[in-house]
């Protein structure tokens, strides 16, 4: 196992301060990159995981926050969270696109060499 660094990350999107998990791994060269979107319920410690595993393959992974830092565990509170965004596609972009311009801005990534992947609502 290679040893990798990580950290959160804030960043504005969707007027709230969003907190992502950064992930990066050894060395200093530029890397290819991939963006993480999670699920509905937001950011949680499975794509933390999926970023770092990413980082010990090499890859600059950013895993994305869709909810200002929160993680919503009750159905009702995510569906009223979640069922706006998806009805709003340029919302989504938004929210997508200042991680991916964090994810960019990061001196480790190589700007031509990124990939996304996300999870149910991230997705």
């Amino acid at each position: 196992m290679t040893t990798i660094t990580t950290r959160t990350v804030e960043y504005p999107a969707d007027d709230v301060t969003m907190i992502g998990h950064l992930a990066l791994p050894a060395g200093v060269d530029r890397r290819p990159a991939v963006l993480l979107g999670p699920e509905g319920m937001g950011l949680s410690d499975v794509e933390r995981r999926r970023a770092d595993a990413l980082a010990e393959l090499g890859y600059v992974a950013l895993a994305f926050d869709l909810h200002g830092g929160r993680y919503l565990d009750d159905p009702e509170e995510m569906l009223a969270r979640c069922l706006p965004l998806l009805a709003d596609p340029d919302r989504m972009r938004g929210i997508g696109h200042a991680a991916l311009d964090v994810l960019r801005g990061e001196p480790r990534t190589d700007p031509d060499r990124i990939a996304a992947v996300g999870y149910g609502t991230g997705g």
